[in-house]
């Protein structure tokens, strides 16, 4: 009995350590924001008013309208994700932990067609764009209090969720303009985590080796109207996200091996599943389909500037994910309000400048963006459950040049420094992200 106690308390420490959790859709479809465009990227996101190119289908449908000729976008991204994370111990210390990913990929890939009219503008453009990355490699080594005993795991994740676009923006009097695009995500989420725990204890010689997974398959459909006011060098506009619905269909596996023969398990060993030490009580492998109910997103921003000179921008976009529901199917038995209990409002800003420079067409960028943490916990169950407290939140510094090279071709990178840190007794997590964005446009010549 001591050891099956030890064992379930074991499976459920050790998930918390790396950050596991049952169902884990929830999580990763609210944060992991990727970053989308790379002069929007430059100017810390801030595009609401500012876009000026085939983006605008996910920043403002409504500024498709200001293109005034043919365009074709391909962008990619780059990206490097560390964690640095402290386990604290009484007994024995501070344990370490880390994380190193690094990705490569398709970013952006759009085009925007203006329709010829006899007066004002009607744009219709289509583009896929990666909006959320969930590809991270997170270690831990460290003594848990709790168990009384050494653990070591890892937890590999591979993912991320793009959207497919079709929008339109039309102007509708000489200084307003509205749109709306309609956006299909589809992506994957997979995690593979191994669990080892090594009690040395002077009674009893305790080897535990837990190797769990999830492999879910995402998609949703949403729908985004927009509009932009404009006038001389200011533009000034909004969009809202109407409520949405994340399908998710999930298989989880788990495999439990367990010895207190004097030996120990490696945390990367094959074991044969007929093995004495295989403990079927907590194998299994199961599929389960629900949907998250997405709360409606707002945007507002504003830009001041006209092309070819200084650019101003500034966002803010509005988030509840405390009224959002998850619903399961009528024989699993949720954990009731979960996202009123474990979530917040956010409200996110972001700023940026443009400004040209008399060299070769070009120009460089700057901006700040913050997004909060919308999820602050308990990860955990019960009374005893640790919160996470948010000591720095997720804030972005971001720097861009472009560069037109002739009337048709032009190249903009993009660089986002981003990094936040949280508290969950007994670990504390220091996170930092570097991406990159290059995006080469073309735009029909003039005739």
């Amino acid at each position: 009995m001591k050891m099956t106690i030890h064992r379930f308390r074991a499976a459920l420490v050790l998930t918390a350590l790396i950050g596991g959790s049952p169902v884990v859709a929830q999580e990763v479809v609210t944060e992991n924001d990727a970053g989308v465009g790379a002069r929007a990227m430059g100017m810390g996101g801030a595009q609401i008013g500012a876009v000026n190119d085939v983006t605008a289908v996910l920043y403002n449908p409504a500024a498709l309208t200001r293109l005034d000729r043919l365009e074709v976008q391909l962008g990619l991204d780059l990206w490097k994700r560390q964690i640095d994370t402290r386990l604290r111990s009484s007994a024995q210390g501070i344990g370490r932990a880390s994380a190193n990913t690094d990705f490569s990929g398709l970013g952006t890939l759009g085009i925007a067609y203006p329709v010829p009219t006899r007066q004002g503008s009607l744009v219709l453009a289509t583009a896929y764009n990666r909006v959320k990355d969930f590809s991270g490699r997170f270690r831990t080594d460290g003594y848990s209090d709790i168990l009384q005993g050494n653990f070591s795991g890892e937890s590999i994740e591979e993912g991320g969720l793009g959207v497919f676009s079709i929008a339109g923006g039309i102007d509708v009097s000489p200084n307003v303009s509205i749109g709306a695009s309609l956006d299909l995500w589809s992506g994957s989420y997979r995690r593979d985590n191994r669990q080892l725990l090594n009690d040395p204890s002077p009674t009893e010689t305790y080897s535990q080796l837990d190797i769990t997974g999830v492999d879910s398959d995402i998609t949703a459909v949403s729908f985004k109207p927009a509009f932009l006011f404009f006038e001389d060098a200011f533009r000034f506009g909004g969009y809202v996200r109407l409520p949405m619905t994340f399908h998710i269909t999930e298989r989880n596996f788990s495999e439990g091996y367990s010895r207190n023969d004097g030996e120990y398990f490696r945390l990367y060993e094959f074991i044969d599943p007929t093995s004495v030490h295989n403990d079927e009580e907590v194998t299994y492998t199961d599929r389960l389909e629900y949907r998250i109910k997405a709360p409606m997103q707002l945007g507002f921003g504003a830009a001041l500037g006209r092309p070819g000179k200084t650019i101003l921008a500034f966002d803010i976009s509005y988030e509840n994910w405390k009224q959002a529901k998850i619903e399961y199917p009528s024989d699993y038995m949720p954990e009731p309000n979960y996202f009123l209990d474990k979530y917040r409002p956010t409200l996110s800003w972001k700023v940026g400048i443009e400004q040209p420079l008399p060299i070769l067409g070009s120009v460089v960028r700057a901006g700040y963006m913050r997004q909060p943490i919308s999820f602050k916990g308990p990860r955990g169950y019960g009374d005893t459950a640790s919160p996470i407290v948010v000591t720095n939140e997720r804030d972005y510094l971001t720097l861009g040049f472009g560069m037109q090279f002739d009337q048709s071709f032009g190249l903009d990178l993009g660089y986002a420094r981003g990094f936040w840190s949280a508290d969950e007794d007994p670990r504390t997590d220091e996170e930092s992200r570097s991406s990159v964005f290059v995006a080469l446009t073309y735009r029909m010549p003039s005739k």
